[in-house]
């Protein structure tokens, strides 16, 4: 709730109106029409739809999802092509909790991981299943401020939120992150391994 007090608040002060539940039939020159017959008069349409997978996975014949992802093994490998590994958002990826979603998040966890197995196997080894829990969303709402809505290791939020400029802070320094922990990576491949792995929210309990 205080994470979303926060998002209605920055959108009333930004002058942001969200409609819900509404269905766009068509984007016209001056606007949108919805599937009720209204319409929303507009200069510009920005329309986000979430991410679509290229073809390339499905024309090479590896199994893929509804989507369009690979679908993996526990280790990341293509069930139909067990030499491919596949991550971050190209992959259906399924723990406890379900498939992941394809943010940076997991993008790194899974890359870091199908090179470990990779090393694994050229060593004559089995590699290990990978596991990933969440542990934060955050959304930018401009240069002074953000929320971050802290979740448990399946997504689910937790009490604690940041708001505000802690948020805009805790946001860039996440942002950041990437690049000092790539070089350190190079130096101590292993070291990229250490993410939350999630406990019980990611193990997968097989049907009896």
């Amino acid at each position: 709730p205080k994470a979303r007090a926060h998002l209605d608040a920055a959108f009333a002060r930004l002058g942001v109106r969200v409609r819900s539940g509404v269905e766009v039939a068509k984007v016209l020159p001056d606007g949108v029409e919805l599937a009720d017959g209204s319409g929303i008069p507009a200069d510009a349409v920005l329309w986000t739809s979430g991410t679509r997978v290229p073809p390339l996975a499905a024309a090479a014949g590896l199994t893929v999802d509804e989507r369009g992802r690979v679908v993996t093994d526990s280790a990341l490998r293509s069930v139909s092509h067990p030499d491919v590994y596949a991550v971050g958002d190209a992959a259906a990826i399924r723990q406890g909790y379900g498939v992941m979603h394809g943010t940076c998040q997991g993008g790194m966890p899974t890359g870091v991981h199908a090179a470990l197995s990779i090393l694994r196997v050229l060593a004559g080894r089995e590699p290990k299943p990978f596991r990933f829990g969440y542990y934060h969303t955050p959304v930018s709402l401009g240069r002074n401020d953000a929320v971050v809505q802290f979740t448990h290791p399946d997504d689910s939020p937790r009490r604690m939120v940041l708001t505000g400029k802690r948020a805009v802070k805790y946001k860039e320094a996440v942002t950041a992150a990437p690049w000092p922990t790539f070089a350190r990576m190079k130096k101590m491949p292993v070291s990229g391994a250490f993410w939350p792995h999630g406990g019980r929210h990611t193990r997968i309990r097989s049907a009896k």
